[in-house]
C-alpha cells in the first residue's frame, strides 16, 4: 500500500456525490473552450447545472483527462470533443471504452 500512496494522491473526493452525467463531458469542454472558468461568478448560470454540480463537473472533467490540472483543455478532449472531434456526444460505444481508460490510466479518482 505504502508504494501506490508514493506514486499519486488518490483523489475521493470531489464530486459531491454527483456522478457524470452523459452529456457533461462536451459541455464542461466548451465551456473552457469558450475561456470560461468554474469560479466565475455565471458558471451556474451558463452550465445551468448546480453550483454543488459544477464543482463536480471540474473534477470529473480532470478524471477523464479532458482538463489538465490548471483547467487548460487536453489534447485528447480536443481530439475528442471538438464540434469537428472524432466523437463530441459521446455516441461512440468505443468513446465510452477510451474514456474508461483514461479514467484509470489518469490515476486521478
Amino acid at each position: 500500500m505504502g508504494d501506490i500512496q508514493k506514486m499519486h494522491k488518490l483523489t475521493f473526493s470531489g464530486h459531491d456525490t454527483f456522478h457524470c452525467r452523459h452529456l457533461w463531458l462536451k459541455k464542461g469542454y466548451d465551456f473552457i473552450k469558450k475561456g470560461r472558468k468554474f469560479s466565475d461568478e455565471d458558471a451556474v448560470v451558463e452550465l445551468g447545472i448546480g453550483k454543488n454540480m459544477v464543482t463536480a463537473l471540474q473534477y470529473w472533467l480532470k478524471a477523464f483527462d479532458i482538463i489538465d490540472k490548471e483547467n487548460k483543455l487536453t489534447d485528447f478532449a480536443i481530439y475528442l470533443l471538438d464540434d469537428k472531434g472524432k466523437d463530441p456526444f459521446i455516441e461512440d460505444e468505443a468513446t465510452l471504452w477510451l474514456l474508461h481508460y483514461n479514467l484509470v490510466a489518469n490515476n486521478f479518482a
